[in-house]
């Protein structure tokens, strides 16, 4: 099991590129807090770690090439989200054991049934490795 920071990257990750997905070739709204879940900011206004680092994980991506985005709404979410070609035609991949299967498809049943383990795999293999 990785550090939770890195596990959780994954999981902001993944569900990042999987709501591009769902309605590529849109251009979305993206919300941080559909990322992370709700966050309450401190006394001064601040974001919560966990906020912060689901938003990371949207600026990793953009300059990575996986996503596009036009402007950043105080760190709170992004406009014109869509997915860039890189991220669709990894996403649009069929899985060398089961054809019929896309990489897309195996992201979301692993992220739903919470395992990390093979998330982070998956993930590793085809969006930091390449």
């Amino acid at each position: 099991m990785l550090d939770v920071h890195i596990d959780d990257f994954f999981k902001d990750c993944a569900v990042i590129l999987l709501h591009g997905f769902k309605y590529f070739p849109a251009k979305q709204v993206l919300y941080v807090e559909d990322i992370c879940g709700p966050d309450d900011a401190d006394e001064f206004g601040l974001h919560s770690p966990r906020h912060l680092a689901a938003f990371g994980a949207i600026i990793w991506l953009q300059e990575e090439g996986y996503i596009r985005f036009t402007e950043v709404d105080r760190q709170e979410s992004v406009d014109d989200f869509v997915l860039a070609s890189k991220a669709f035609t990894r996403l649009l991949h069929a899985d060398s054991e089961d054809p019929t299967t896309s990489l897309a498809q195996k992201i979301e049943f692993v992220r739903l049934q919470n395992d990390s383990t093979s998330l982070a795999h998956l993930m590793r293999e085809h969006f930091l490795l390449r």
